[in-house]
């Protein structure tokens, strides 16, 4: 029997996928439908995904390829599923001073300092904190959209150095190996971005990881990351996902960015599966990259 689905609005963008289930087969038009959905809404949430490790997965090649983690620890690792990672409350910097990691506690886009970033980004929340943890997403193409003609003007033709940690990020990331250092690539993409499915043109920045826009100060291109993020943190352009246990939740980091508020008691456990989308060339260059590395 064919299943089918229906869509939900979220409030001021996204989705709620409402009727899919991974007990019963996804035939291509369905797959096809849920991708014109993801795109179109730039964040979906399905509820009440009670599945292991390769099942999640599974959903995930509905929307891509899912790729290895780019930084392969122990303490991250999902065993026999390199292309999971754990995202925990109570991860250290292992690599650092030890201390606890607020990990996505600012507005940035994953990975956006690989040459060829991954599409979407996954999540399945397996433990939750009794309140708090949302996480928020911006919709850049909206964002893009509603740009004064100045400005608009302004970034048009801009081009961002992304890096790996960007020496004006308000927040810092795990403490790299001097191994990791040296294969932690740098990149340079259009601040404004045509989208390849929709065709639609959004913006594309991660404040985390930009230091300078090519043709302008690091001065000018800090002041002008401040001005768009007051500019996409509209709530006409935000929407915030509580979350509730199993909840599976896939954005497109084509034209979103995303945080998480770190507002729960530090003793109670977040802890959630992550995985990347892209292309098949995207998984095995993440592939070559971590062969033969050594688990930390």
């Amino acid at each position: 029997m064919t299943q089918s689905f229906e869509l939900r609005p979220l409030m001021p963008f996204g989705a709620e996928v409402v009727g899919l289930s991974l007990d019963a087969p996804i035939s291509d038009e369905m797959r096809a439908a849920l991708n014109r959905a993801w795109v179109e809404n730039v964040v979906l949430c399905i509820r009440g995904q009670d599945v292991g490790p390769a099942e999640f997965l599974e959903l995930a090649h509905i929307f891509g390829t899912p790729v290895q983690q780019p930084i392969q620890r122990k303490e991250y690792q999902v065993d026999g599923f390199p292309e999971l990672r754990v995202l925990s409350s109570r991860h250290l910097d292992t690599q650092g001073d030890n201390r606890p990691l607020q990990i996505g506690g600012s507005w940035h886009t994953d990975h956006s300092h690989l040459p060829e970033p991954p599409w979407g980004t996954m999540l399945h929340a397996l433990h939750l904190p009794s309140r708090g943890g949302a996480t928020s997403f911006t919709n850049q193409t909206a964002a893009y959209e509603g740009l004064s003609p100045s400005l608009k003007s302004r970034v048009d033709g801009l081009v961002g150095h992304h890096v790996y940690l960007s020496k004006y990020s308000k927040r810092r990331l795990q403490t790299m190996t001097p191994e990791e250092q040296a294969r932690a690539p740098s990149a340079r993409h259009p601040l404004v971005r045509t989208h390849a499915v929709t065709g639609k043109q959004a913006l594309y920045f991660n404040p985390v990881r930009i230091e300078q826009f090519d043709g302008i100060s690091e001065a000018q291109s800090q002041a002008l990351l401040a001005e768009l993020i007051a500019h996409c943190e509209q709530d006409a352009f935000v929407y915030r996902h509580e979350w509730c246990s199993s909840d599976v939740v896939i954005w497109d980091n084509r034209q979103a960015l995303h945080m998480v508020k770190h507002d729960y008691p530090h003793e109670e456990l977040r802890l959630m599966h992550r995985t990347l989308v892209g292309s098949d060339a995207l998984a095995k260059s993440m592939q070559a990259a971590n062969a033969g590395k050594i688990a930390r």
